[in-house]
């Protein structure tokens, strides 16, 4: 593949190379270099997205090793404001035990002061690790992974989760996620070339060591877990990692169908050293059945040192700053920062403690005034989808209805949903150092998750299920909510100065893209109740919305590539480009003059501008559920009709597509 040169890099790396598109020059290949020609100014007829952007793009440069260039917003702005919350908190004195502030205090005091090189091991770490070692049989080893789920915070040989229903999001059931890989190789790694399967022998063997074991005997046990990951890999379903809709494989199994499939492990006592009231349970949720299968095959006691050895990957991937630095063949597998002892804490406590310092960035960086022209503006936002769904005839009248009920179903979910918690519950957590803090705070949060699923407590649909402080915006299709964060209420998104359509094109996008994946390819199969249940669309609607979609999929195949050669991949993208194409019609609906929508289209070009590397680019068009961001805007506006009456794009012109060729989602 040929690498194209560093000024292309610079400047057309994000714009778009649609067919029949001439402002955009692909660099010419030549026998003795490479040579590109120079971009000529964009006009909004022929690349929209440069068009706007042009003047970011020459004033943006990429830092020293990174393949992306954020240039709509500076996430820095926000780890900026993270850094301030801790750094207050840290300086200040006289919190409530247990309050988010003192936990934050605490928590960077207590990291600063750890010697992670001469600490030694932690002794219930250290009795735990030789607790494994010295396991006889798989049902100890079994007891020893549920407690180390509960009280260590591993994920366990099941990735097991007392969770809510994801395809009927009123009840609790008992779930088996799909494992994605074994130590730190993952099943899409090994998809890719089996010869990586040495890189868990290597690592299994790296750990057997530390625990003092031969060369010969270490090299077997890892070759003995190499060879069982290559088992569980081949019952493995990579799709249900990559299509990223696990929805589409989950199924509900009966208590005795669940036993029968790991008939090699007593579920019953896994429950119960889980404490899983057992008698709340009476059916399991799995994604991966056939890797459940692989599973319970290699559940044998002719595995168990195997089994061991796996266990104890799991414990010291968790841990392994604080076992690591004592064995010298083990230090390299912790890296070294090269930051200020201040920033690493900060990045510390930013991660590990999101949640102590997420409702104080809400309380200082979310205004009430902001909440409430956000949800102003998301009420339009529905009314915008109620007319062009009432308005979609071509689809019978029980099925819209049904989509409109799904519609005003809709919750919103923001900061004002995020409460502090209960510093009573958080009070003794503190332990004498960083280790029993973490520790403490890791078993508690478990300990929440299991009662409540054993109290059966109420579900509700306002729960938080993302970080305020992170800015993004996300729709669930079981609880049918979306959320929106406080931290993505920043500019170029939205503002309360700002013009309402400049906000609409912003944020009021996002928005109205997240609410369009309620009625996307994929998760349209959920009904009003949130539940996934296919059969709802009547077979005459179900044939006609595949049709429209095959036309949305050969449309951004046929249209748009990168670099002239690498093809959209329709069917990969079906789901967020539809959800695109519905939001951009609904905001654009909302619109009243061509002025309202200069703005609308500005903004939304705006909010999309960024720049990466040809390899990234090219990465994502092959992975990525997403269209690259320039498509995102190109795409999406070459086939509006007001997009063409609002600039006049004529045959001939970059943007132009034939009106026959053109898509929508809702007309």
């Amino acid at each position: 593949m040929k690498k194209v040169a560093a000024i292309v890099l610079a400047t057309a790396m994000t714009v778009p190379l649609i067919t029949g598109c001439g402002a955009v020059t692909v660099p010419e290949e030549s026998t003795a270099e490479t040579t590109v020609k120079e971009l000529g100014p964009a006009r909004a007829q022929d690349d929209y997205y440069r068009f706007v952007n042009q003047e970011r793009f020459d004033t943006s440069e990429f830092e020293y090793g990174s393949s992306t260039v954020e240039i709509a917003f500076k996430t820095d702005l926000i780890d900026e404001q993270i850094e301030k919350i801790i750094d207050d908190c840290v300086a200040g004195s006289g919190y409530a035990k247990g309050s988010e502030e003192d936990i934050i205090k605490t928590a960077y005091e207590y990291y600063q002061a750890y010697d992670y090189k001469n600490e030694p091991i932690p002794e219930d770490l250290m009795a735990m690790i030789e607790a494994i070692d010295g396991v006889k049989s798989l049902d100890e080893l079994l007891k020893l992974d549920a407690k180390l789920v509960t009280d260590y915070g591993t994920t366990g040989f099941f990735e097991l989760n007392a969770g809510v229903n994801p395809l009927k999001p009123t009840e609790r059931v008992i779930q088996f996620n799909q494992l994605s890989g074994v130590l730190k190789t993952s099943f899409e790694e090994i998809e890719e070339g089996n010869y990586v399967i040495n890189n868990i022998s290597k690592d299994a063997q790296m750990i057997l060591i530390t625990r003092g074991y031969d060369k010969e005997t270490a090299e077997k046990h890892g070759k003995a877990l190499a060879l069982l990951a290559l088992d569980v890999y081949g019952g493995t379903d990579i799709d249900i990692t990559k299509e990223g809709m696990p929805f589409k494989y989950q199924k509900i199994l009966s208590t005795s169908e669940m036993k029968e499939l790991l008939s090699n492990v007593d579920l019953d006592s896994y429950l119960t050293e889980l404490g899983i009231d057992k008698s709340k349970v009476n059916k399991y949720l799995i994604t991966d059945e056939g890797q459940l299968k692989a599973l319970n095959k290699v559940f044998t006691e002719e595995n168990l040192d195997a089994l061991k050895t796996w266990e104890l990957g799991m414990l010291y991937g968790q841990y392994v700053r604080y076992i690591a630095p004592h064995y010298q063949q083990y230090e390299t597998y912790v890296g070294k920062s090269y930051k200020s002892e201040h920033d690493q804490a900060i990045d510390e406590i930013s991660e590990k403690f999101y949640k102590e310092t997420d409702p104080i960035y809400v309380e200082r960086h979310y205004a009430p005034e902001t909440d409430k022209a956000l949800r102003s503006m998301c009420d339009d936002i529905k009314s915008g989808y109620r007319k062009l769904i009432s308005g979609a005839t071509w689809l019978s009248d029980g099925t819209r209805a049904e989509l409109l009920q799904k519609l005003e179903n809709i919750v919103y979910v923001t900061g004002t949903d995020l409460k502090r918690h209960n510093n009573a519950e958080y009070a003794n957590i503190y332990g004498k150092n960083y280790y029993e803090l973490t520790l403490n705070y890791t078993r508690l949060s478990r300990k929440k998750i299991i009662d409540e699923f054993n109290n059966d407590d109420p579900i509700s649909r306002k729960d938080v299920g993302m970080p305020m402080q992170m800015m993004n915006a996300c729709y669930d299709p079981g609880y049918n909510n979306i959320t929106i964060t406080a931290a993505i209420t920043n500019e170029p998104f939205f503002s309360t100065k700002s013009d309402y359509y400049t906000n609409l094109g912003g944020l009021g996008a996002v928005i109205a893209h997240e609410i369009g994946h309620a009625f996307d390819s994929n998760c349209i199969v959920f009904n009003s109740k949130g539940e996934y249940d296919p059969s709802w669309i009547p077979e005459k609607d179900m044939k006609i919305l595949e049709e429209r979609n095959e036309k949305a999929k050969k449309y951004f195949e046929d249209n748009f590539t990168v670099f002239g050669v690498y093809h959209v991949d329709g069917d990969q993208t079906l789901g967020e480009n539809y959800a695109d194409l519905g939001g951009v019609e609904c905001i654009t609906s909302l619109c009243k003059t061509k002025e309202d929508r200069i703005k609308l289209f500005e903004s939304y070009a705006t909010i999309w501008c960024g720049m990466c590397t040809d390899e990234t680019i090219i990465n994502q068009v092959a992975f990525d559920v997403h269209s690259p961001s320039y498509i995102r805007v190109n795409a999406i506006l070459s086939t509006m009709d007001a997009f063409y009456e609002t600039y006049d794009i004529k045959e001939g012109d970059g943007m132009y597509i034939a009106p026959e060729k053109r898509i929508s989602r809702w007309y």
